[in-house]
């Protein structure tokens, strides 16, 4: 048997100990507000072997860089390593995706409290996605774009220079235990058929938000579209419709003459029907702004409240829940975006083509919508293979007890 190595220097910069390879280096730290030089240690993870050595030659280089002479606080914590990151975030991104990282930043310095960012290992990070399950029961949706997040926060680390190596990079999620926290959900059963479609909205012809239904499942809208719609965007005369500004719900509500992406800027032509059903809402506004006078609050937006207050952002998505939750005959399982993806699902039921409808709705890439035609065709195919079997393959009479 081989006798081990003796403790010492391999390379420039690396250094072998109890059969680990060590990368050690010189540098200006900030300890509790003060500055001073120290010598570090850092595991590689690396055992001591001569293959080895070159590799944690490498890794020194990277770490070291250009950052010899920077200033780094080796004892941040997690929670505040966060908020930095999240700082530079926030002038990287929209106001939406910004309120995305914010609510998941709050899980991880909620679970890592004061831990430093240096003591946080593998154990630690599988811990913490156990716990969003096990404690939280959040989807594994949820676990997976936290873990992402927190991922990217160490990957800031490791630039900085704070820590040698990742610990999120290489975890996996616990699928038994993504699998028991999972909520039962047909994708198939996330939008109406084209029959399902005419049924939901003979149901409603009554309902303050009927036009606003009609609308985003006529032409696909997105809700951030359909809440930014204004007086302004129809054309009475040409008979055109634009979508060119959303309402949103990030930190803030914001208002941008702007869409999620360039395709989704684009414009709608208009039946006399619907110029008419416009011609009406508008007829209701000005009797609504007589009523309520100096009360009245006066804007550009056409979908909002009699006073003229504008909706907030969920009440169109709460107002659609409790619709469905009140027609058992309709799935269950779709959301107020569901009306998107049903004017997708009649499209396709319709026989246009893929890239039209792409065009229609404003999908940024054609996957998105060939998905959806995916799902359509194969709830479609079910129904039909139903019918011939229930015809080919009879069940006996049963009497009614």
């Amino acid at each position: 048997m081989a006798r081990p190595k003796k403790d010492g220097k391999r390379t420039t910069g690396v250094q072998g100990k109890s059969g680990w390879l060590y990368i050690v280096v010189s540098r200006n730290t900030v300890i509790n507000g003060r500055k001073r030089s120290e010598k570090r240690w850092i595991t590689t993870g690396l055992s001591d072997t001569p293959e080895n050595v070159k590799k944690a030659s490498e890794m020194r280089k990277r770490f070291v860089g250009n950052k010899e002479a920077l200033a780094v606080d080796r004892n941040i914590s997690v929670a505040d390593f966060t908020e930095q990151f999240l700082n530079k975030k926030k002038r990287e991104v929209s106001d939406t995706t910004y309120s995305a990282y914010y609510y998941r930043a709050k899980r991880i310095t909620e679970y890592f409290g004061t831990v430093k960012v240096r003591e946080v290992d593998e154990v630690i990070v599988e811990g913490f996605l156990d716990s969003m399950f096990e404690v939280q029961h959040v989807q594994k949706r949820t676990v997976k774009d936290t873990k992402v997040l927190l991922r990217g926060i160490m990957e800031e680390a490791v630039s900085e220079g704070i820590i040698i190596r990742n610990p999120v990079k290489n975890m996996v999620i616990n699928k038994k235990l993504a699998a028991e926290n999972s909520k039962e959900r047909n994708a198939s059963e996330e939008f109406f058929s084209y029959e399902e479609a005419q049924l939901f909205l003979s149901k409603i012809k009554d309902h303050e938000l009927y036009e606003l239904f009609y609308v985003t499942l006529f032409f696909g809208l997105r809700r951030e579209e359909i809440l930014g719609l204004r007086w302004s965007a129809i054309d009475f005369i040409n008979k055109t419709m634009i979508i060119n500004h959303t309402v949103t719900r990030g930190t803030t509500i914001n208002r941008l003459n702007a869409t999620k992406t360039e395709s989704s800027t684009r414009k709608y032509p208009l039946t006399d029907e619907q110029i008419e059903m416009f011609k009406q809402l508008k007829a209701r506004e000005l009797a609504n702004k007589e009523l309520f006078g100096n009360a009245y609050h006066d804007n550009d937006y056409i979908f909002k409240h009699a006073d003229g207050s504008l909706y907030y952002p969920d009440y169109p998505s709460k107002a659609f829940r409790k619709l469905i939750d009140n027609m058992p005959e309709l799935p269950q399982d779709i959301t107020f975006h569901g009306l998107r993806t049903s004017c997708v699902s009649i499209l396709v039921h319709q026989g246009m083509d893929i890239k039209s409808i792409q065009k229609w709705v404003g999908h940024k890439d054609l996957d998105t919508t060939l998905r959806i035609y995916a799902q359509v065709k194969e709830k479609e195919a079910k129904r039909e293979i139903l019918d011939k079997m229930k015809e080919i393959i009879p069940l006996k009479k049963y009497k009614e007890e």
